[in-house]
């Protein structure tokens, strides 16, 4: 597993360096058979050139090939896609940085947060509503619980490398004030 020591990631008391690479699209074109093999030729390629750490979406919320389609409500085929993508990535020991949530309106993000809770009878007017909302919080942490529990199996093989809050968070906003717990 990963560790830090002092300012230095380790493996195994080894150092460990990061090199990264973003892929935002995997679990949508793992959902598509056509497609899927895209996946694994980015973990082929990476690997080959020495990268350590990629960055993908473990969201896509209420839109074209959603994970979740309503609060709580999820697609199986595109969770299993999601497996998909952890599998692959464990199988070119690619450790992974899921991000769980956009700060932008891109695959639904902290907006669609805000459609869900003014759908169910809130009244926001922003979408920074979702950081402070007790509803969207709610919202919010049952999809971190889900997701998780989805990848629990993968976390004692550990090639999660982090789970960033939210994609691109402005800090001065307050991310998700009290955590996910």
């Amino acid at each position: 597993m990963v560790q830090r020591k002092g300012m230095q990631f380790t493996l195994n008391g080894q150092p460990f360096y990061v090199n990264g690479f973003n892929t935002y699209w995997m679990m949508t074109l793992a959902a598509d058979n056509s497609t899927r093999g895209k996946v694994t030729e980015v973990f082929q390629q990476a690997s080959a050139v020495g990268l350590t750490v990629g960055r993908t979406w473990a969201f896509n919320d209420g839109q074209w090939r959603a994970l979740q389609k309503s609060p709580s409500v999820y697609d199986e085929d595109v969770f299993k896609a999601l497996d998909f993508v952890v599998s692959e990535a464990r199988k070119y020991k690619i450790r992974l940085i899921l991000s769980l949530v956009n700060n932008w309106n891109d695959f639904g993000g902290k907006a669609q947060y805000v459609k869900w809770g003014n759908a169910s009878g809130l009244n926001l007017t922003s979408d920074d509503d979702f950081f402070t909302n007790p509803t969207l919080i709610n919202y919010y942490k049952s999809h971190v619980r889900v997701i998780i529990l989805s990848i629990s199996a993968y976390l004692s093989k550990t090639h999660i490398f982090f789970n960033p809050l939210a994609k691109n968070c402005d800090l001065h906003v307050g991310c998700i004030a009290d955590g996910a717990e």
